[in-house]
């Protein structure tokens, strides 16, 4: 693993940090594409806002797994499959292979998305008006950089050439202390915060696309897991959030959320990442206890996803209750209002599926997240117990 650059540390000096951490929580959040936040009713208000925990009707504790391994552009395979054609001797190969190998090549390294993924599980317990829990978290972003080689005519690339491409690993694993508190401000309005206070380690390497973990044609999941499994640097950082719930007459809830609120930094081997703040804001509509639609929208464009290029998160989501709610089907989706193709195969959509289970005391939620191909990128199972 060769030393990271210097225009490349420059580079990421200025990348705001969103992909990095986990952008769901929660089964529920996961198949209502990732919305939720002016109404929720488990722990993961905590995570999505912390105002709605003055609405919670009874205690309840918990355990959750979420998941995400995503790879929009298939990066991993169009490195894997540059590799089947031999890369150590690449001036050797006939000149078509050599044609295809750069169309894979250019093709992964002009991607306008990285891969990026996370694995967060813990325990969580939430009371009326507060809440707390603890999160272990794999998170990593792998991402080929930009390099003029590949702008070269076939005849004029060297061994040499192929042999300097480059691509960036960044992982994390650390634990999430958070603790949450709302308070009603006045009828039909309360606001709340969380405070977070994460503790692990990073890492930040390049690799040749002839050396480990690339040399044996690894999938997205497992170049995610190899970022954040290497040994690398502890660090520790506060950081909260700020929420406000508010209700709309008898059918409808906005809320508020500033994630990252304190604009929190930490030190890499790179330089300095800066989690990004955001403000997000949220609308549910409810005509009965059965039926939600839900919208969650960031207000301002960000670079979210480390590619140079700003992005307006949009969720929207449905659920409906069966059987006196002792069953839930969800559904929803996550676009961006700033990209060019909203839905459909080109577009950096995904869908969320979920079902939810009301066995008395016990809340099961479980959900699947799917790419535009349809391929399952996204899991969450979560599952609480009523203290009555």
């Amino acid at each position: 693993m060769k030393k990271i650059t210097l225009p490349a540390a420059i580079l990421f000096l200025t990348l705001p940090c969103f992909s990095f951490f986990p952008f769901f929580h929660g089964a529920r959040s996961l198949a209502l594409g990732y919305s939720s936040l002016a109404f929720n009713y488990d722990v993961n208000a905590l995570h999505l806002n912390p105002a709605l925990l003055g609405s919670l009707a009874v205690p309840l504790g918990g355990y959750q797994y979420d998941s995400s391994s995503l790879d929009f552009r298939d990066i991993s395979g169009r490195l894997a499959a540059a590799r089947a054609f031999g890369l150590d001797d690449f001036a050797a190969l006939a000149e078509k292979s050599r044609e295809a190998v750069l169309a894979e090549l250019n093709a992964a390294f002009s991607a306008d998305s990285a891969i990026n993924g996370f694995r967060m599980r813990g325990p969580g317990y939430a009371g009326k008006g507060y809440a707390l829990s603890i999160a272990t978290v794999d998170a990593a972003i792998v991402r080929p950089l930009d390099s003029p080689v590949l702008a070269k005519p076939v005849a004029e690339i060297s061994n040499a050439d192929i042999a300097s491409l480059r691509v960036r690993f960044t992982g994390f694993h650390y634990s999430d202390y958070a603790l949450a508190v709302a308070f009603p401000v006045s009828q039909g309005l309360a606001v709340g915060a969380t405070l977070h206070y994460l503790k692990g380690r990073n890492t930040v390497f390049d690799a040749a696309l002839s050396a480990a973990p690339l040399a044996g044609g690894a999938d997205a999941a497992e170049l995610l897991e190899a970022a954040w499994s290497d040994p690398g640097n502890g660090f520790s950082k506060f950081n909260f959030d700020l929420g406000a719930g508010i209700e709309l007459g008898q059918h409808f809830k906005a809320g508020f959320v500033v994630k990252n609120a304190g604009d929190p930094v930490i030190a890499t081997e790179a330089g300095e990442l800066r989690l990004a703040r955001r403000l997000v804001a949220g609308l549910v509509f409810r005509p009965d206890a059965q039926l939600g639609i839900y919208l969650d929208v960031d207000l301002a464009k960000g670079d979210l996803f480390h590619n140079g290029e700003e992005v307006q998160p949009f969720s929207l989501g449905v659920e409906k209750g069966l059987f006196q709610n002792k069953l839930f089907l969800r559904a929803g989706l996550l676009s961006d209002l700033a990209a060019k193709y909203f839905v459909g195969r080109k577009a950096n959509v995904l869908y969320g599926f979920g079902c939810g289970f009301n066995l008395g005391n016990f809340l099961i939620d479980l959900a699947l997240g799917l790419d535009p191909q349809g391929r399952v990128k996204n899991l969450g199972v979560s599952g609480f117990y009523a203290i009555r």
